[in-house]
């Protein structure tokens, strides 16, 4: 055999060699990837059971939400004048935007008054009820919290669509504040969530879960971290995680960072952009204005316990 064809031969065969080593090291990748990714999608559940995080009820299907975009609604008197379920108060249209409104007579609840009691309550009260839902009491301010709902999911923390029920001291609802976004329209295709076990794990990465909490409820609502005045605002989907029934924190589902909303800062900054709407000429003795005398009362009280923290 000549020495060419020995060469020719020595090369195919090196050349069937590489192609049979680089075979077999794409199947052991492929094997030690698989792995990995079963390996990182139980360490979560082992990191959580390790150090006594306990976690329930967590949604099992899969969700798949968009981006939407809302403006803020303008009131109108023929608007308030149509609601003729809502009687028994004095009614405020404030820069289009804004409704303040005196009850005739203060609504008494019990110290102990369920959600569903609140929830009948604030049905037979306020304008657009339906769009509405109980968020929370804040008994040290003494007002009750409603979120507005969009796409059958609650909007988060957004001062242009919330409802700030005012109590006085004998637990009477004297009167509330409201503010309410307009239609939503979808502005990009629906893409798969992040699963609640990850937004978890973001949270856990973020050093905001401790050995002990407990985690019972993970639910979608909406959420935008710029508070806009007015023109149009774009909400994400997001995950509320609920810690030891006590703080709440947010991941993005599509993107997966987490933040935190705080309730008293959230009225705080309710409470300044009601009285800076609030701020007009009236008729002397106008129960617009007992309502905004109470409304800077509460502002001082709460930039009081700003100071002490």
């Amino acid at each position: 055999m000549h020495w060419g064809q020995i060469k020719t031969l020595l090369i195919l065969s090196f050349f069937v060699l590489d192609i049979y080593l680089f075979v077999q090291f794409m199947e052991k990748k492929e094997v030690s990837d698989i792995a990995i990714l079963e390996e990182q999608s139980s360490s979560i559940e082992e990191q959580l059971k390790a150090e006594s995080i306990e976690v329930k009820n967590l949604p099992e299907e899969e969700y798949e939400e968009t981006f939407i975009s809302v403006e803020q609604k303008n009131f109108s008197e023929d608007e308030l004048e149509d609601e003729s379920d809502v009687k028994k108060q004095k009614s405020y249209i404030f820069h289009h935007s804004l409704i303040a409104s005196q009850l005739d007579s203060p609504i008494k609840l019990k110290e102990d008054a369920s959600e569903a009691t609140i929830k009948e309550i604030f049905r037979d009260t306020i304008y657009f009820s339906d769009e509405y839902s109980f968020w929370n009491w804040n008994k040290e301010l003494n007002v009750i919290i409603l979120f507005q709902n969009k796409m059958d999911r609650p909007v988060y923390y957004n001062q242009n669509g919330v409802v700030l029920l005012f109590l006085n001291d004998k637990n009477e609802i004297e009167y509330y504040t409201q503010t309410m976004l307009g239609e939503a329209e979808t502005i990009s295709e629906q893409q798969k969530l992040i699963e609640p076990m990850q937004a978890i794990e973001e949270l856990y990465d973020d050093n905001e879960l401790y050995a002990g909490d407990q985690i019972r409820s993970v639910n979608i609502g909406f959420h935008t971290r710029v508070p806009f005045e007015s023109g149009v605002q774009v909400f994400a989907p997001i995950w509320k995680v609920n810690v030891n029934e006590e703080k709440d924190y947010f991941v993005n589902a599509i993107e997966g960072f987490t933040f935190s909303s705080d309730e008293e800062d959230f009225l705080g900054n309710v409470i300044e952009y009601n009285i800076d709407k609030m701020q007009m000429k009236r008729k002397k003795d106008s129960p617009a204005d007992d309502m905004l005398k109470d409304l800077k009362e509460r502002e001082e009280v709460l930039k009081g316990n700003e100071v002490k923290s």
